[in-house]
């Protein structure tokens, strides 16, 4: 699928991350960047992309890998669902913030986070209406990414949707990598490109995957891939 057979830790990136969030200066620039309130800066088109499935106050959703519960934030901040929207991520830390967020916001009744890798969810089949997914998916190996693919599959219902968005893997995505380099950001990931998706999805269970309009991303200013999978 990709070119890189390197092996990626999942929770040693959660711990990374979790470190990340939780230490001095940078905790705090990352704790507002990665919160609701700072969407527009990392995610600007969130909205647009977010649209394209067309989510209802009666659809279950889940965030794999929701970090501090932004996305969920926003979304249960405008649509009144009918049962708790919920997250996981590999990090205890991230969602421990999270829920604090969560709370913080008035929400804690309408949105439920845990700690699982995207690899094992902790769900019963069929379980999800949509299922969203954000700059997760380059932290997993070939291997990972396809086990992850299937999870997903496992807990939608038939006729549910998978969106996700994603770096691209492009000349133009160089950027990523040196700045990942000058500032120690991110840990291990693996770029891939629209077809490498795509295929991966096909081959887990989703019989359509539509390519969406990534749009303009303000930080970092470098492609990404928004695609939406149906079940």
């Amino acid at each position: 699928m990709g070119d890189s057979t390197d092996r990626i830790d999942e929770t040693a990136v959660g711990n990374r991350y979790g470190e990340w969030f939780t230490r001095g200066l940078r905790g705090i620039g990352m704790r507002y960047v990665f919160s609701r309130r700072g969407l527009w800066v990392i995610n600007t088109p969130y909205r647009r992309i977010l649209g394209a499935a067309g989510i209802t106050a009666q659809d279950r959703v889940l965030d794999l890998g929701c970090g501090i519960g932004n996305i969920l934030i926003a979304l249960a901040e405008r649509i009144a669902f009918v049962h708790p929207a919920a997250g996981v991520d590999v990090s205890p830390d991230l969602i421990r913030i999270g829920r604090r967020e969560i709370a913080r916001a008035g929400l804690s009744v309408r949105i439920e986070l845990q700690v699982a890798p995207a690899t094992h969810l902790p769900f019963e089949d069929g379980m999800f209406d949509v299922v969203l997914t954000s700059h997760v998916l380059k932290h997993l190996d070939d291997e990972a990414l396809l086990a992850s693919f299937r999870e997903v599959a496992r807990v939608l219902r038939p006729g549910g949707r998978f969106l996700l968005w994603e770096f691209d893997k492009s000349p133009r995505s160089a950027l990523l990598f040196w700045s990942a380099r000058l500032t120690g950001l991110p840990p291990p990931f693996q770029l891939r490109t629209q077809a490498e998706f795509s295929r991966a999805l096909r081959s887990t269970g989703f019989h359509r995957v539509v390519g969406l309009d990534a749009g303009f991303f303000l930080l970092p200013p470098v492609p990404r891939i928004a695609l939406l999978a149906t079940r």
